[in-house]
């Protein structure tokens, strides 16, 4: 055999060795990222409550209630006093809250459901009720988890009345409307209010509607790109919500980290939980 033999020989033994190796280290990379969804999975508990219902019905007819009457309307819905004084006072309202309790003692199942590459949604077999809404409030969840990364998901309720929330979703989409009952087979979600004057939120909604629709989805905004960029090229979730009350002067992410996570405005002191689903109402998303 010639020496240019053995020479294609060998190289060829080396390109074999290098598309072994790469195709290693990808099977290993994705067997990594499946274990995280597993992982993920497994180690996370739905919160239920561990003690009993009770007829809160008359509480609801009261003229007004104590502090610690509030407080057992919170262990009995997940709603707060805000919740409770936006909806107790006609009869629709106090259906409402009977609904809601019916919701938060329901012994539901949870299920995950992929939607995209190694992320998925954490999905109750069964519907919830959310409070009443207002413009500017925001609803976070801790349902989404890509791989090992419970990253959750966030959106702007931009008009209360009807529902309607603007998020930005996932990888290849654009930032949408939707309607917040899409949160309602998540397996929990936490309804915040910013503490923030209504004029000025109503400017915030306005705003979101005409200028912040159809902005690329980019996991890694703020990393890559600047935090907070004066005319918003990419965004995800957690950063879309930010950037609507940061445009206005408001920063609602506590950690003031480069990326803003749901988690970081669920935690800001600006603002005030309303409803707590399928969260530990001590803890909450701690």
């Amino acid at each position: 055999m010639t020496k240019n033999a053995h020479d294609k020989i060998r190289r060829r033994k080396r390109w074999i060795a290098v598309i072994c190796a790469v195709a290693f280290f990808i099977v290993a990379v994705l067997g990594v990222l499946q274990l995280g969804c597993v992982y993920t999975k497994n180690t996370w508990d739905y919160w239920q409550p561990a003690y009993a219902k009770r007829d809160i019905a008359g509480l609801l007819d009261k003229e007004t209630l104590s502090d610690e009457e509030y407080e057992l309307l919170y262990r009995q819905t997940g709603l707060t006093k805000l919740a409770i004084e936006d909806m107790r006072f006609d009869d629709s309202g106090k259906a409402q809250i009977l609904k809601i309790q019916d919701c938060f003692f329901a012994n539901y199942t949870v299920k995950s459901r992929l939607f995209t590459l190694f992320t998925y949604m954490d999905e109750i077999n069964g519907r919830t009720q959310l409070c009443r809404l207002k413009d500017g409030d925001i609803i976070v969840s801790a349902s989404t988890r890509v791989s090992w990364w419970r990253y959750g998901h966030a959106s702007l309720v931009i008009n209360g009345e009807l529902g309607t929330i603007a998020e930005s979703v996932t990888m290849g989409t654009v930032s949408r409307t939707d309607t917040a009952s899409c949160f309602n087979d998540m397996a929990n979600f936490i309804v915040l209010r910013p503490k923030v004057d209504e004029v000025l939120k109503e400017g915030i909604c306005d705003y979101v509607e005409k200028e912040m629709l159809g902005i690329p989805y980019r996991l890694t905004t703020g990393i890559f790109t600047k935090k907070y960029q004066e005319e918003l090229k990419s965004s995800q979730c957690a950063h879309f919500v930010w950037y609507a009350y940061k445009k206005f002067g408001i920063d609602l992410d506590s950690t003031g980290g480069a990326v803003v996570k749901p988690q970081d405005i669920a935690l800001s002191n600006q603002v005030e939980v309303v409803q707590v689903y399928g969260f530990d109402l001590d803890k909450l998303w701690s």
